[in-house]
């Protein structure tokens, strides 16, 4: 069982909180101390008054996202904990999270929907094929695709392709065709050549093809729009795109970096909404559980400067007359002091916490609060100089910020981690 504890005075000595002694210092001690609740994680399930101020604030909405930090040990067990309650109490059947969305299709689907060894099975077959394939993440896959009683897939991907050959394989079924097929088969095996381990230095093919690899393709089979042969195409060049734009980048190149988040954000809308489209056949306003990297769940434009994915559920939750929930998971590295670039934004809130535990902080009552227009008139110090604006955008982007103590990175015992 993992508990919070408060540590006395729960105060927090940075500069966000250190200008000046006088009542206002005490009532952002004040704010702080009334906005910081206990959670635990216990036998699967969270509990405490952070869990359930989580579960108040998701009552009517119709999306809570969870912005996480990729391959922590614990944010997965929290994540299939909070949409067994989401499930239970609000009725969310759905899961939108940052995974290649063809594999998340197939582990979706008979035989493998929620069955850990073949979901384990088909990570280890293609092991390109799932974009984040901790063992941690491959057992919450399989347990939310179990707990949801969805009539379609209850998981869905919405990344760029991670992999090529799983995908082959499925568009081999989708032409009818045998000499288009014998084609599929052929580029198949070059792909498979590539990805037999888990490596991207020589193992993502994606990324190393040439644009006219998959364009021939497409050509050759010419398939009907909107056909399941042609969206399996247009995964597999899009996913082309997004890393022929950061290979760009990488040279110094336009367009390359800037594009390569934009035309992202855009592909991952775009898996996701179709998807959501597919789900209002049985669900009037379908709901959903989100976990993405936390850039991708900003409200308002990421640190990327881009809108994202998050920003637009946002919007469609609030079109529909529900509410939007976001959730941060930050955790305290071993040596904070040579962390600031990564976590300097969260630090305020973060720094007097028991790192052994686990906390969640509402970040809601922090927008309007006049120290921020300190930090403003106080630029010149070093925190508000390099995290003022990051700090800012964190409390009007997210609604609730988790603090994941003693965390521990995720293990790799199911598919090798040479990447």
């Amino acid at each position: 069982m993992r508990k919070f504890r408060f540590q006395a005075p729960l105060l927090l000595a940075t500069v966000f909180f250190t200008v000046a002694a006088n009542a206002d210092d005490s009532k952002a001690e004040d704010l702080l101390n009334a906005n910081t609740f206990p959670i635990a994680l216990d036998d699967g399930a969270i509990t405490g008054p952070g869990a359930d101020l989580i579960l108040q604030l998701a009552q009517d909405a119709q999306f809570v996202a969870l912005g996480e930090e990729h391959y922590n040990l614990y944010i997965p067990a929290i994540t299939t904990a909070i949409f067994a309650r989401l499930h239970e109490r609000y009725g969310f059947r759905y899961f939108m999270t940052e995974q290649d969305p063809v594999m998340m299709e197939l582990m979706s689907r008979p035989p493998a929907r929620g069955d850990i060894e073949r979901v384990n099975s088909l990570a280890q077959r293609y092991p390109m094929g799932v974009t984040f394939n901790s063992d941690e993440e491959l057992e919450m896959l399989a347990a939310i695709i179990g707990l949801s009683d969805a009539d379609m897939d209850p998981i869905w991907g919405c990344d760029q392709a991670a992999g090529v050959t799983h995908t082959l394989d499925q568009l081999a079924q989708a032409v009818e065709d045998d000499e288009l097929r014998s084609l599929v088969l052929e580029k198949r095996e070059v792909a498979a050549g590539a990805e037999r381990t888990r490596n991207f230095e020589t193992g993502h093919f994606i990324s190393a093809a040439e644009p006219e690899w998959f364009a021939e393709l497409k050509d050759a089979i010419d398939p009907e729009p909107g056909s399941r042969a042609a969206w399996l195409l247009d995964v597999l060049i899009n996913g082309n795109t997004v890393f022929g734009y950061y290979k760009r980048g990488e040279q110094g190149l336009v367009p390359g970096y800037y594009e390569n988040n934009r035309f992202r954000e855009e592909h991952l809308k775009d898996l996701c909404l179709d998807k959501y489209r597919q789900a209002e056949r049985f669900d009037d306003y379908p709901k959903s559980l989100m976990k993405f990297g936390s850039w991708h769940l900003y409200q308002g434009l990421s640190p990327t400067r881009i809108h994202t994915i998050g920003d637009f559920f946002a919007n469609v939750a609030r079109f529909n007359g529900f509410e939007f929930l976001s959730v941060n998971f930050v955790s305290l590295p071993e040596d904070p002091s040579a962390s600031m670039k990564q976590i300097g934004y969260a630090w305020p809130f973060i720094e007097h916490l028991d790192p052994a535990e686990f906390a969640v902080v509402d970040l809601r009552p922090f927008r309007h609060y006049r120290n921020r227009r300190m930090l403003e008139e106080h630029a010149g110090e070093t925190w508000a100089t390099e995290h003022k604006d990051d700090f800012a955008r964190l409390v009007y982007g997210y609604d609730l910020l988790f603090f994941v103590g003693s965390t521990k990175p995720a293990t790799f015992e199911v598919v090798p981690k040479v990447d």
